[in-house]
C-alpha cells in the first residue's frame, strides 16, 4: 500500500534531517505543509469511520431483518454514538480558512470514501457489502498510521521553531 508521493515525502526522515540549516520561515512552511496534510488524511479517516459504522449497522440490520426505513431512522445514532472516532481534545483542528486538501492515492483507494455505496446501500450484494467494509477497514487503519507518522513529524518541526525562538528571545 503506497501513499501518495507527498505524504511518503513528508514522513521520510530525510524531510526533517538537519533541521538547524533551515531558515525560520522554512520551518513554518514545512508546519504549514505538514498541517495541511494531517487535516486531509484526519477528514479522510472521519469519512471512512462515517462509512464503516453505517455499512456494520447495515450489516447488523440485514442480520436482524429490520427495514431500510429502520436504518435510515437510527442514522443519528449511529454517527453520533461511541466509536473509533477521536474526540475534539484529541483532534488538531484546523484554522477555519485553511485550505481543503484532495490526496490521492496511486491505486485509487480515496474513491472509497467518495463512491456511491450508501447510495446503493439498499442493493448492495452482502459479499460485496463485505468486501467493502474490509477495504474500508484496511483504509481507516492506513489514515490513522499515516495521520500519527504526520504528527510525529508536526512535533519535530515545531519543537525546532520553538528552540529558535526560546533562544531568539533569550539571548
Amino acid at each position: 500500500m503506497i501513499p501518495t508521493e507527498r505524504i511518503q515525502r513528508l514522513v521520510d526522515p530525510a524531510y526533517v534531517a538537519k533541521l538547524d540549516a533551515r531558515s525560520l520561515d522554512d520551518l513554518r512552511e514545512m508546519k504549514a505543509e505538514c498541517n495541511q496534510v494531517e487535516n486531509a488524511l484526519s477528514y479522510g479517516r472521519r469519512l471512512a469511520q462515517g462509512r464503516i459504522e453505517i455499512l456494520e449497522a447495515e450489516h447488523e440490520r440485514r442480520a436482524r431483518g429490520g427495514s431500510v426505513e429502520d436504518l435510515v431512522k437510527d442514522l443519528p445514532r449511529i454517527l453520533s454514538g461511541e466509536s473509533g472516532r477521536s474526540s475534539i481534545t484529541d483532534t488538531r483542528v484546523p484554522p477555519p480558512d485553511a485550505p481543503a486538501l484532495e490526496l490521492h492515492w496511486p491505486d485509487g483507494r480515496e474513491q472509497l470514501i467518495a463512491d456511491t455505496t450508501l447510495a446503493h446501500l439498499p442493493v448492495l450484494p452482502a459479499d460485496e457489502l463485505e468486501s467493502t467494509l474490509e477495504r474500508l477497514r484496511a483504509f481507516e487503519r492506513e489514515l490513522s498510521d499515516l495521520r500519527h507518522s504526520m504528527h510525529a513529524v508536526i512535533d519535530v518541526v515545531e519543537r525546532e521553531i520553538a528552540t529558535r525562538q526560546v533562544a531568539g528571545t533569550t539571548g
